[in-house]
């Protein structure tokens, strides 16, 4: 019997020497992994840090371009405000011009039509004068006969 608890303690030794392989395998590769996942953890944690830099400075640069757009588009706000004023001031300025030139227009109407009346009387007194100086001229363009010599 001896032999076969050695037979028995010789496989035990054999599994318990191969389990220990095995294991000593097993903790080698999970060594071999986790020094693996270290390193990749430091490059996820540099990645990481390099984003949150150019995260904050894309963060900045959004905040500078929000500024300087409203800026400027107070400005065009500003200039636009100031061109619909204009534009208000020059319709007004457009329509009392425009009721001048229709004052204007009425007024020459009233001229044109006081100086055909105005015309109309001179030619009509001018015709009466004309045909009176005529009247005149031929009393005035024969002498008169006198009756006696003059002396």
């Amino acid at each position: 019997m001896l032999a076969t608890e050695v037979d028995s303690l010789a496989k035990s030794l054999v599994l318990a020497r191969g389990e220990l392989a095995r294991e000593n395998q097993r903790r080698e590769r999970a060594e071999t992994k986790a020094e693996e996942l270290r390193h990749e953890l430091g490059q996820a944690r540099r990645r990481a840090q390099t984003a949150e830099r150019e995260l904050g400075k894309l963060s900045a640069n959004a905040k500078a371009s929000a500024h300087t757009a409203e800026g400027y588009q107070h400005e065009l706000k500003t200039r636009l405000e100031q061109a619909q004023k204009s534009n208000q001031l020059l319709r007004l300025e457009v329509e009392r011009k425009e009721r001048q030139r229709r004052t204007l227009e009425e007024n020459l109407k009233e001229v044109m039509e006081n100086l055909r009346n105005a015309a109309q009387e001179v030619q009509g007194t001018a015709t009466a004068v004309v045909a009176h100086a005529s009247h005149v001229e031929e009393a005035t363009l024969v002498p008169p006969t006198r009756d006696d010599s003059g002396w």
